[in-house]
């Protein structure tokens, strides 16, 4: 079982925005003291889960360069590369709101905020009120992207989930064949996003090395 480090305090420090407020500890995830994985090569990117439910099963099965990080931040593994998943629900949005404003405080333990990715939670738009929080809770991400409602995938359990890696054909290639079957190939969306969430990782892992 994998310990936490202890919470920050809500106590904004010297490096903390001013007008953040700052997440009291009951509320922050737990930073991991120790590497959640022991593959390899290990996760490029971690999947942060806002809230149950939020789709961390479904795109750390899709991307394969991801991981579950288990609720919490992976601070002692390889790449602590991290992306907040949410739903876009009032209670999914709200959660994710307190993960970012924990990293914006400095509070998790070292590692690399690559944005938000939020899933949407039906088909159709967003109610004007969810979509005016779901901006304000972007405007505290770094970086932020929008999956958005796939039925397909409600038929197929994770087990029977197509797998994107980065080595594989260009985005263009699998627009091609986004007709075939949803068990067979990826769907173009979450390979876009993948890319790009890929390709922050891969940034923010030679600014690490550059340190």
């Amino acid at each position: 079982m994998v310990a936490p480090i202890a919470r920050g305090t809500s106590t904004a420090g010297p490096t903390t925005p001013a007008g953040l407020k700052v997440p009291a500890p009951e509320e922050q995830a737990p930073v991991w003291d120790r590497a959640l994985s022991t593959a390899s090569p290990p996760p490029a990117i971690w999947l942060l889960g806002a809230h149950g439910g939020a789709g961390v099963s479904t795109l750390a099965r899709t991307w394969a360069p991801a991981a579950d990080s288990q609720r919490g931040w992976p601070a002692a593994d390889r790449y602590p590369n991290v992306v907040v998943l949410t739903r876009t629900h009032r209670i999914g949005l709200t959660a994710a709101h307190v993960l970012l404003r924990q990293a914006a405080a400095g509070l998790i333990g070292g590692c690399t905020l690559l944005g938000l990715v939020s899933v949407a939670d039906h088909d159709g738009h967003l109610p004007a009120t969810l979509r005016r929080q779901l901006e304000l809770v972007e405007e505290l991400a770094p970086a932020s992207w929008r999956v958005p409602f796939l039925s397909i995938y409600r038929r197929l359990s994770v087990e029977q989930m197509p797998r994107w890696s980065p080595r594989e054909e260009s985005t263009e290639t699998q627009r091609r064949f986004a007709r075939t079957d949803p068990a067979a190939t990826v769907h173009p969306d979450l390979v876009d996003i993948g890319r790009a969430v890929f390709d922050s990782a891969r940034t923010a892992a030679i600014s690490r090395k550059q340190r």
